[in-house]
């Protein structure tokens, strides 16, 4: 399981691949994760890309956004700046996670905590996550 995933109480870590469904398999709400760096924001533009062709995909997903994670204390390079701008018109959210020097030494990210902007990324996707189940019935 992520970091990620650990520090807002659920979801699974699918790596570099999209979950793969069976026609049995319930709709899944998709949240891709990358690092605010140029490889991070160049692979986030192919998975997006992905999505929206459909290729390779099995099942029925919907992608509720993309989570650009800081790579560094400094700001994000102007290269993944600029690709997250173009991913804005693609996804329908972005999310910013900062850094936090404390996740590096810590064996648990749940003994480090979630910092404030990881516990707003939590509610923005519940609440993302009940619409969307909402809206479908």
């Amino acid at each position: 399981m992520s970091t990620l995933a650990r520090l807002v109480g659920f979801g699974l870590d699918f790596g570099k691949g999209w979950p793969m469904l069976t026609p049995a398999t319930p709709e899944a709400q998709v949240v891709l994760v990358c690092r605010a760096s140029a490889a991070g924001t160049w692979a986030a533009t192919g998975a997006i890309e992905q999505w929206r062709r459909r290729a390779g995909m099995s099942g029925s997903m919907t992608l509720l956004g993309v989570v650009a994670v800081a790579a560094s204390p400094r700001r994000p390079p102007r290269i993944a700046t600029e690709r997250l701008q173009l991913l804005r018109g693609w996804t329908p959210q972005i999310w910013s996670v900062g850094w936090v020097d404390a996740l590096l030494a810590a064996d648990d990210p749940r003994d480090v905590g979630a910092p404030p902007d990881v516990e707003a990324l939590r509610t923005a996707i519940w609440q993302k996550v009940h619409s969307a189940r909402e809206g479908k019935r």
